[in-house]
């Protein structure tokens, strides 16, 4: 059973999105779901979910908000991100073309990331990180 230790909401702004990334992200070193030298990893792919939430979800709308959580269990991290947008399908997302610019981030999420899943009533990506043993 997952156990909450982080949940913040913010305007869908870059600006306001880079303050709770860099908490969140020293929430899963100190719950100790990440060591601190493999944080670069965890830090891509909830910064990814985070722009997709505020460009693409919400369309950037200071007015809309975001909502990160996170929850661990002993098997490792559970990340949700929320957004007030219409809604995406990942599976569907196909691999970006390697001359195209951007639209990387699905792809990374998938890669570094277990269950990944769109839960379309709540408007959340849901993402598992793997439990990482601090050596």
């Amino acid at each position: 059973m997952y156990e909450s230790f982080f949940q913040e909401e913010f305007s869908s702004t870059i600006d306001a999105m880079g303050e709770v990334l860099n908490r969140a992200v020293q929430a899963l070193i100190q719950q100790g779901c990440i060591p601190a030298d493999r944080e670069p990893c965890a830090r891509l792919c909830l910064e990814e979910a985070l722009v997709n939430a505020v460009e693409h979800g919400n369309l950037a709308d200071p007015v809309r908000k975001v909502r990160v959580e996170l929850a661990s269990d002993d098997e490792g991290c559970r990340i949700r991100v929320y957004d007030e947008g219409n809604g995406f399908h990942p599976d569907k997302v196909k691999d970006p073309d390697p001359e195209q610019l951007g639209g990387r981030g699905i792809c990374l999420i998938r890669h570094y990331m277990t269950d990944v899943e769109y839960l379309a009533e709540k408007h959340c990506l849901q993402m598992t990180l793997p439990c990482m043993p601090v050596e």
